[in-house]
């Protein structure tokens, strides 16, 4: 949508069920990377490759590390690209192209005889991969500002996001093994992961752009990029501010388990490998049939967001101190009963701060008369691929320093590893979510506020057009 020549905005076209179901169909492949690699990624250099944990950890760190600043910097230049497809469009296509085929480079590593060289090609093709990620994401995760300016719209728009992203968190972490396992070597079954995968990828990114060809979009006439001005504008924003915090804590407590979750059902619960995903796909299906609810606990009920968030946090500690304290071979139905928790409260910890975002657009516009949309989404972007980034890194640091033993069974495994792989999967996500619901407390941008803020937004700009 662009303005006409005397600056006056046009009728917004609708938001479709459509537009919003087909818009949802880019984070399914999102999704299948997010998943596939925090999930996957570590197990698979330490196990298919016998890289030390602490080595395979500083292999995902670093690439994580270094493509942090992009995702804001991505944002601030989908905020200004100008083109007849708008501003985020063109990078849904040749992102989600670009982002498959190094999706599968990171799990076709070479047998190289030097660790050192899988070390470094692990690295490099990560690395990639996190760019080809951002890319992508960044602008698609931009458009949930634009395509509605309702406070109330947006939770729903975002539902149908977090739908398509548990669908992939379920493709993935059900098929995953399977795939993975159905190789002659582990290395074998990976690169059929890494292909499989990809394509869904593609397939989800492809589908995302041509959905969205009619979608509403806000043009802004081109503003001169200021690194520093963006970075003082995000750290001016009260809201943004706290989000972000407690989001970076969300995301590295969610790292830490999501990385040592194979470990946690291998080692702990006594769950074959293969099998693995039955376990890691039930969560994600208690999240994907619980989204709606949550949804219709902030659209229909009227229940502040926050409040949604915390009640969720909280759920999150529950069912990790279960899993924590009770976990063990021959407690299967209470270890899924439990998972089924997490789902329960993990689809809540996602809706919320994703719905709670775009609110923080509109603070943003107030205080400084830019909209920031890509700026803010990409920064919150990097949030959470700091925090997993950090949290991959600690659960791999914990394996390390407890003595876990790369590409071995159970059996092969001191108490003091076993001891260890509980701490990353649970006892110090614990600790995370607590500090998280704690600080969100902080956070005042409800739908009063965020009223006021459409308000005199739109004050300003009858003030500036009078014959709109």
């Amino acid at each position: 949508m662009s303005a006409d020549s005397e600056g006056n905005q046009p009728q917004r076209p609708a938001l479709t069920r459509l537009m919003k179901i087909g818009w949802a169909a880019g984070d399914v492949g999102i999704a299948c990377y997010v998943g596939g690699t925090m999930t996957y990624l570590l197990f698979y250099l330490t196990q298919a490759h016998g890289l030390a944990p602490g080595w395979a950890g500083i292999a995902l760190l670093i690439p994580r590390m270094l493509d942090v600043p992009a995702d804001p910097i991505m944002g601030a230049i989908s905020d200004r690209t100008v083109t007849a497809m708008g501003r985020r469009r063109p990078y849904l296509l040749g992102g989600a192209l670009a982002f498959g085929l190094t999706f599968y480079l990171t799990f076709a590593i070479p047998e190289f005889h030097n660790p050192m060289v899988t070390v470094l090609y692990a690295t490099v093709a990560y690395f990639l991969a996190s760019l080809a990620y951002t890319v992508f994401a960044i602008p698609h995760a931009a458009m949930a500002a634009e395509m509605t300016p309702s406070y109330r719209e947006r939770t729903s728009v975002v539902g149908y996001r977090m739908v398509g992203s548990r669908l992939g968190i379920l493709m993935v972490g059900l098929a995953g093994p399977y795939l993975f396992s159905a190789g002659e070597t582990l290395r074998d079954g990976f690169r059929i992961f890494g292909a499989v995968f990809a394509l869904v990828v593609m397939i989800g990114g492809v589908v995302s752009f041509r959905a969205t060809r009619d979608a509403p979009r806000i043009e802004r006439p081109a503003v001169r990029f200021n690194l520093g001005d963006e970075a003082r504008a995000l750290a001016r924003n009260a809201p943004f501010r706290t989000l972000f915090t407690v989001f970076l804590l969300q995301n590295i407590a969610i790292g830490m388990s999501a990385t040592g979750l194979v470990y946690f059902a291998t080692f702990i619960v006594g769950i074959e490998v293969r099998h693995v995903g039955w376990l890691a796909s039930g969560g994600a299906i208690v999240a994907m049939l619980a989204t709606p609810l949550w949804m219709r606990a902030g659209h229909r009920w009227g229940v502040s967001k926050r409040r949604v968030y915390t009640i969720a946090i909280l759920i999150e500690v529950c069912a990790y101190t279960g899993l924590l304290f009770f976990a063990q071979p021959g407690r299967l139905w209470l270890v899924f009963g439990l998972v089924a928790l997490l789902g329960i409260g993990d689809a809540a910890c996602q809706l919320a701060p994703h719905s709670m975002v775009p609110d923080t657009v509109e603070a943003d516009e107030v205080a400084t008369g830019v909209r920031r949309d890509g700026t803010i989404f990409g920064a919150l972007s990097a949030c959470l691929k700091l925090g997993m980034a950090i949290g991959a890194f600690f659960a791999s640091l914990v394996l390390q320093v407890t003595g876990f033993v790369s590409g071995q069974s159970v059996t092969a495994q001191g108490s003091t590893a076993l001891l260890g792989v509980r701490l990353a999967y649970c006892a110090v996500p614990i600790l995370l979510w607590m500090t998280a619901v704690w600080l969100v407390r902080r956070y005042d941008l409800d739908e009063r506020r965020h009223g006021d803020l459409r308000d005199e937004l739109q004050r300003r700009d009858t003030a500036a057009n009078p014959l709109s």
